[in-house]
């Protein structure tokens, strides 16, 4: 599959450079389904995806190249294995997209919808990680799917139960896959009185048995479960450092993150869609817009504002955008008509920019082209000087560079100074814990080589700095001023790798920009 093998470990990082892979691929191994264990430890998320990776690795490794469970080959293979699922999950989300309105608009919408969902840019990439968004929306949307047909179905208790058993494993995913029971309200109001109580109870059963049984720890491990979720509570209504620190409310933040990984045309047009099919008396629409609306009131009142939060939302605007195509393809007058064409144009721009990104993701990552390059230009005594702690952003100079920060400071730091050839390090002060970002006696202490740094590590103070928000971050804006001020006068800029790439966070993984400085002056 192009571009799933993207950041993957290799001789030159033997981390994912996806900051969540190495995290989540250490927990799912705390899970040992043929012992009955199913506690990983973690319940950031629900537990099931950890455990369907668990077994996709352990199936990796038994018959990958590479047996040993301490390589990085077969760290490797394990990710590749939890990306196929993912992979599989981004598929199926598309054929649902279309199921869903396939017999409800002509072939010609439906068929436009579910592409609108296969090439959404973002959901692209996004299916191509090891992570639990992907997963969770498609099981989100065969809820939706069997909530839909409810009120049409000869059997809508079936329907609900269905609807229920979906939302269960979404939520066993990612917790937010609860409020797909959401979608049942409006179809229960057209079902006769003597069904309602019995659907809803019926549904909600099915969906808190199937949490349960996808995560015993919430029951099993209560405390530790609780302590999590109400992390992951706090946290997103806390923010997240610098990274959303001095933008816009989350219910604009997530318009442009729709935007860029949906198309703006396609979401303008999936919005309209919408809009226009419950104008046209669409009632099966009717859910689809409360759990959207619901959804989209959740993440916009969040401080935390990753373009993943939104991926949930894009398969309610491809089912918009498929009826609208359908809906105006049907049309006598021509210029209604004539918006095929826009929605065409649209999705050919979505689908050019999908098509980026696997171009991108298939390519060698700018993180292995600078560490390359440094590398082979490197003597005994050559330096490279890091702003900040290594992590993912870091360029591969040494292989682990990208190990999690949940990993302890003075292991990261050991295997830092270990490197030869070049060698690495930042300024690090007697008392390790007193470090800081962007410290100028890098540069009139150690005086490395080279100095690099990523957009990860600055664009955040770049955008406080332009807007004149300081946020409370403004002894840093003010450091790396007087960093700024002593690299421009004893370094000078040699290369940019990654330059064109996203600037969204969590698309900018896959290409963040890295700027090398070359020392001109002792």
């Amino acid at each position: 599959m192009v571009g799933i093998g993207w950041g993957l470990p290799n001789r030159l990082h033997h981390q994912s450079l996806h900051p969540d892979e190495p995290i989540i691929w250490v927990y799912s191994q705390q899970i040992e389904p043929t012992r009955g264990n199913f506690d990983p430890g973690f319940y950031n998320y629900g537990t099931l995806y950890l455990t369907l990776l668990r077994i996709a690795s352990d199936v990796a490794h038994a018959y990958g190249p590479d047996r040993s469970v301490n390589s990085w080959q077969s760290t490797a293979s394990g990710h590749l294995a939890g990306r196929l699922i993912s992979a599989f999950a981004g598929a199926a989300t598309a054929w649902i997209v279309f199921s869903i309105l396939f017999g409800r608009i002509s072939l010609l919408g439906a068929a436009a919808g579910g592409l609108a969902m296969a090439m959404a840019p973002g959901h692209v990439m996004h299916s191509r990680f090891q992570t639990v968004d992907v997963l969770a929306t498609m099981f989100l949307v065969a809820s939706l799917l069997f909530a839909s047909r409810m009120v049409q179905s000869q059997n809508p208790l079936k329907c609900a139960i269905w609807a229920g058993v979906f939302a269960g494993l979404s939520a066993g995913t990612k917790y937010t896959g609860v409020l797909a029971l959401l979608v049942l309200i409006p179809a229960l109001w057209l079902l006769p009185r003597s069904l309602q109580l019995k659907t809803l109870l019926s549904a909600s059963l099915a969906c808190v048995f199937v949490f349960i049984l996808t995560t015993p720890g919430c029951l099993l491990h209560s405390s530790k479960f609780l302590q999590d979720v109400g992390y992951e509570f706090t946290h997103s209504n806390e923010g997240h450092g610098l990274v959303f620190a001095g933008t816009s409310s989350g219910f604009f933040y997530h318009i442009g993150n729709l935007f860029a990984g949906m198309g703006p045309l396609v979401v303008v047009i999936g919005f309209a869609g919408l809009v226009a099919s419950l104008w046209q008396r669409q009632h099966w629409v009717l859910g689809l817009g409360l759990w959207a609306f619901v959804d989209y009131v959740v993440i916009g009142r969040a401080e935390v504002k990753f373009f993943r939060y939104a991926i949930p939302l894009i398969p309610v605007l491809a089912v918009g955008f498929g009826w609208f195509i359908g809906w105006a393809h049907m049309q006598e007058n021509r210029r209604w008509r004539g918006l095929v064409g826009l929605g065409a144009l649209g999705l050919g721009l979505a689908i050019s920019q999908a098509l980026t990104f696997t171009i991108w993701m298939s390519g060698e990552d700018p993180r292995d082209a600078a560490g390359r390059k440094l590398i082979a230009d490197a003597s005994p005594t050559t330096e490279v000087g890091l702003v900040s702690d290594p992590w993912f952003y870091t360029p591969s100079v040494f292989q682990d560079a990208a190990l999690p920060r949940s990993v302890p400071f003075a292991i990261r730091d050991q295997l830092m100074r270990a490197a030869t050839q070049p060698r690495v390090g930042r300024y690090v002060p007697p008392e390790q814990e007193r470090r800081e970002d962007w410290d100028v006696r890098l540069i009139t202490e150690k005086k490395p080589e080279f100095v690099v740094y990523s957009s990860f590590e600055i664009d955040d103070l770049e955008r406080l700095e332009r807007n004149h928000q300081g946020g409370g971050f403004e002894a840093q804006i003010a450091q790396v001023r007087t960093f700024f001020k002593a690299l421009s006068s004893s370094y000078r800029l040699e290369h940019v790798y990654g330059f064109g790439g996203p600037a969204i966070h969590d698309l900018m993984y896959i290409r963040p920009r890295l700027w090398v400085w070359k020392r001109i002056a002792n």
